[in-house]
């Protein structure tokens, strides 16, 4: 099995009927974790001693401990540790954090969120295009699944009222959305109007 990231993954829409089929023991999974506890978010319990079969990099079923009957998949005693869902920050601003993403991945993993979507206005504001895009290149490299809301207003104000070193036209958001696949959204609105306050 070869090491899975955000980008190796099918989208769900096309792995369905493979993953109905690793569940109802049709197909065999790639990889069974065995000797686990799995937290359900939806009973609110921790239920005990069961196997996660794991297809396509993609949960395919949860079953009692030993249902695995195969042989094909490769095996992961997970020694009675819990597994949960990972948590999602869907709105953060990474450069306000003074650190890198691969820095900032390191302190997010250990409190359980694996995906962010971060708005990387400042940097964007400080560096133009080149600056979200350093920024995509060192999330790319990350072991955290980071999204990107394309800033939608820099600069922030306007010439008479700041120096910003970027000015992201609606040419230059198209071309980000064109060429990063992690670009998902449109940042935050948050200019200032002239001629539209008092």
């Amino acid at each position: 099995m070869t090491a899975l990231n955000r980008f190796s993954i099918k989208p769900l829409s096309t792995m369905t009927r493979l993953l109905a089929d690793v569940a109802s023991a049709r197909r065999e999974p790639d990889l069974v974790i065995g000797g686990a506890r799995v937290m359900s978010t939806y009973s609110e319990r921790i239920l005990g001693d069961r196997e996660v079969w794991i297809s396509g990099g993609r949960i395919a079923a949860v079953k009692p401990a030993g249902s695995y009957k195969g042989s094909a998949a490769k095996r992961y005693d997970a020694k009675g540790g819990i597994i949960a869902p990972g948590l999602v920050d869907p709105h953060l601003h990474i450069e306000s954090s003074m650190v890198t993403a691969c820095a900032y991945a390191e302190a997010a993993l250990l409190n359980g969120t694996t995906t962010i979507f971060c708005d990387s206005h400042e940097i964007g504001n400080v560096m133009d295009v080149a600056g979200v895009e350093a920024m995509l290149e060192d999330a790319r490299q990350a072991p955290l699944s980071i999204f990107l809301t394309v800033p939608s207003t820099v600069p922030a104000t306007s010439p008479e009222l700041e120096t910003a070193g970027g000015d992201l036209t609606p040419e230059k958001i198209a071309a980000l959305f064109d060429k990063w696949p992690e670009a998902v959204a449109l940042g935050e609105k948050m200019d200032f109007v002239p001629g539209r306050h008092g």
